[in-house]
């Protein structure tokens, strides 16, 4: 299910790339010649919490990590969004304000788009003579035209890629056309409230998150691509579930989708979780040996669970709690 990975668990920068003030371009390029149109969508409607001090409905993902010498929160990020997930909680938002630092896996305003987009060739793309068909099964291969073209893709395009890039195309799309957007992501949300008034620093370069998804086996991903094709409606329950469990702080119901996401893909899991979530504790181990308030948003899949962010921490003797939400 290539939901979870991309919504709770990867910015994927280069495929949120700032094209005007106003319209945000959500598909990275594929190869010279092939480039289908993007969908572009304005993003003129700001979330309520910029716009008015409504009382929020969300609880969100968000913890209390100290140490000695230091304070460093721990929010949890949904990198699609959507208004209804605004405002946040009031205790999020000055927790923010009280930081020096805002720390992301990828601060997606520093990313230089054509190198990323040339990776995404690189590692995404088949060489002459190979293509997606030869790595998928009867079934995608039978429902992937249809499904792309209900998304504005056209399957001979998505032929040149390997099959983590076609998961991350379609997955672009599917979640605009469920109304999540990557302008109204949780860390998208802090990065521009942060703009000019914090230092902004990153756990992960896109470097490491293109190579982590390439690494995991074609088959895994493969398998991932047909589940959606094949039952879009089941798709579509997915993100609507997963929204709704953000959206309550619904820790148990999130672990479950993290769990069915990587049912039987377990090289996907070691290299898009596991190995990751302990590159964070190392970068944010950092800074609660310093001495500034550092504020830390990644996507919630790595927070939560027994091999999370907020587990590790624990383990290694820090008191990290739960925030409760003031409104």
């Amino acid at each position: 299910m290539l939901k979870v990975r991309f919504a709770a668990a990867f910015v994927l920068a280069l495929g949120v790339l700032q094209a005007q003030d106003t319209q945000v371009v959500t598909l990275p390029a594929p190869p010279e010649g092939m480039a289908p149109k993007p969908t572009v969508h304005a993003v003129n409607d700001a979330p309520a919490s910029a716009t008015a001090p409504t009382a929020s409905r969300t609880r969100g993902l968000f913890w209390k990590a100290t140490s000695g010498t230091t304070t460093v929160y721990l929010a949890g990020s949904l990198h699609f969004g959507s208004p209804d997930m605004y405002p946040l909680p009031s205790a999020m938002e000055t927790a923010f304000q009280e930081s020096s630092v805002l720390v992301v896996e990828v601060d997606t305003s520093a990313v230089d788009s054509t190198k990323a987009m040339s990776l995404m060739s690189t590692s995404g793309t088949y060489p002459p003579g190979d293509s997606l068909w030869n790595h998928v099964s009867e079934r995608t291969r039978s429902a992937l035209p249809a499904f792309a073209a209900q998304h504005g893709l056209s399957a001979d395009m998505l032929a040149h890629f390997r099959p983590w890039a076609v998961d991350f195309l379609l997955a672009a799309q599917i979640m605009q056309s469920a109304g999540m957007r990557p302008d109204l992501g949780i860390d998208k949300h802090f990065l521009g409230e942060a703009k000019g008034s914090k230092r902004i620093e990153s756990l992960e370069t896109v470097d490491q998150q293109i190579r982590a998804l390439s690494d995991v086996p074609d088959r895994e991903h493969a398998h991932a691509l047909e589940e959606v094709v094949t039952d879009p409606e089941h798709t579509n329950q997915t993100l609507s579930t997963m929204k709704a469990a953000w959206i309550a702080g619904d820790t148990s119901a999130l672990e479950a989708l993290v769990a069915e996401e990587f049912r039987g893909a377990p090289e996907s899991r070691r290299l898009l979780l596991d190995d990751r979530n302990a590159r964070m504790v190392s970068g944010i181990e950092g800074y609660l040996k310093g001495g500034e308030t550092c504020f830390v948003v990644v996507g919630g899949a790595h927070l939560i669970g027994k091999g999370g962010v907020v587990s590790r921490l624990a383990a290694k003797g820090y008191t990290v709690k739960r925030v409760a939400s003031a409104n």
